[in-house]
């Protein structure tokens, strides 16, 4: 790396979202920032940005202590969620650097032991039906409750960071678990300007049509849902996004399953689209059920509630407290049975309320406040 660090330095992984943070970053504190993107190709996938303050590294020991020995002058690092292949890098960066975590869900919940988010069923069908199939669950039902070597060094990172960069209220209170101390800085990549949510069409509420999930993950709890759909005999399609993360033996359990119930109202998206493509299919569902008991899915809930649909949500999904302070509308599964009963107003209040929190001006006290922490 042949070159000096400004004072403010994101580390990144290639991922959705971080060309337009850097777009916001450059729009409220031009020129403070330098960019680092630790990746394993040198041609980025989803990063486009022409920023000469971009550096682009693998993730190899030579490549942290270089980095390491340029953060002399720097002031602030902000992890953009953080792996723990980052973890010997992380240890080493100095305390005198105050140090941002822009929590994205896997990271912080990465400290928890996996089976605190699994629901049964759904953790079952990552396995064959076979008794080795048997076996492996039974294994990973016990191990899945234990604290792992990897849970303890998502631990130690969270007890490394000064702030916590976060718009829902469950994230910031995970954190504090683990370390007392850390502060709370509001942030939220989401922005109704960066989805074109003022552009986007509400189209009359179609409750026959249903949206489950947002990926094959079993957070999700596909198949929970799914008997529950089965056992109140609902009759209209069912959406389920299954195109990325999980294993092919769960997309392949999940889709047997919904078949099986269902027949053809059982529409599995199994291959990736275009993002304009999905909010389509989206917009086109007027019933939206994402049954994780963790923070996850929160781009398709924003932009469902944009678009005015009816959104079902765990009782204990930590998004819960956030929305519900905002003042949404959110349902239990039990509204399936009595779809009818929704008032119209309160979904065009739904779209009112995340459009006016959306805007990209609620982030500018982020970056107002980086500054002011480079300046000390």
């Amino acid at each position: 790396m042949d070159r000096d660090l400004k004072k403010i330095v994101n580390i990144m992984p290639d991922d959705k979202f971080l060309d337009y943070y850097i777009q916001m970053s450059e729009k409220f504190i031009p020129g403070k920032s330098s960019y680092i993107v630790f990746s394993d190709n040198e041609q980025l996938r989803f990063i486009k940005t022409q920023s000469p303050d971009l550096i682009i590294l693998t993730r190899t020991e030579p490549n942290f202590q270089e980095v390491l020995e340029k953060l002399k002058d720097v002031k602030v690092v902000i992890f953009h969620s953080f792996q723990n292949s980052l973890y010997s890098f992380i240890q080493k960066v100095p305390k005198s650097i105050k140090k941002i975590w822009v929590f994205w869900g896997f990271d912080g919940y990465g400290a928890l032991p996996k089976n605190s988010f699994l629901r049964t069923l759904s953790s079952l069908a990552s396995y064959k039906k076979s008794i080795v199939g048997y076996v492996k669950f039974g294994l990973n039902l016990i191990m899945g409750s234990v604290v792992t070597k990897s849970n303890k060094r998502a631990r130690e990172i969270i007890r490394q960071m000064d702030y916590c960069a976060t718009w829902i209220d469950a994230d910031y209170e995970l954190a504090k678990t683990f370390n007392s101390q850390i502060k709370h800085l509001p942030f939220n990549y989401y922005t109704r300007e960066l989805m074109e949510t003022d552009s986007a069409d509400v189209e009359k509420i179609n409750v026959n049509k249903l949206l489950l999930g947002n990926s094959a993950s079993p957070n999700n709890n596909h198949i929970e849902a799914l008997k529950y759909l089965g056992k109140i005999k609902f009759k209209g399609e069912i959406v389920c996004s299954l195109s990325y993360s999980g294993t092919k033996t769960y997309v392949d359990n999940v889709c047997k399953l919904g078949e099986q119930l269902f027949g053809a109202n059982f529409i599995p998206l199994r291959d990736f689209m275009p993002l304009n493509e999905y909010h389509e299919i989206i917009n086109s569902c007027g019933v939206v059920w994402m049954n994780h008991k963790r923070q996850q899915a929160a781009g398709n809930l924003l932009v469902s509630f944009i678009g005015q649909k009816i959104i079902i949500v765990d009782s204990i999904n930590p998004m819960k407290t956030t929305f519900s302070r905002w003042g949404l509308t959110l349902f239990d599964k039990t509204i399936l049975t009595n779809l009818g009963s929704v008032s119209s107003d309160s979904l065009i209040k739904n779209r009112e309320i995340v459009n006016q929190k959306m805007t990209i001006n609620q982030n500018e006290f982020f970056f107002n406040t980086i500054v002011e922490l480079q300046a000390l």
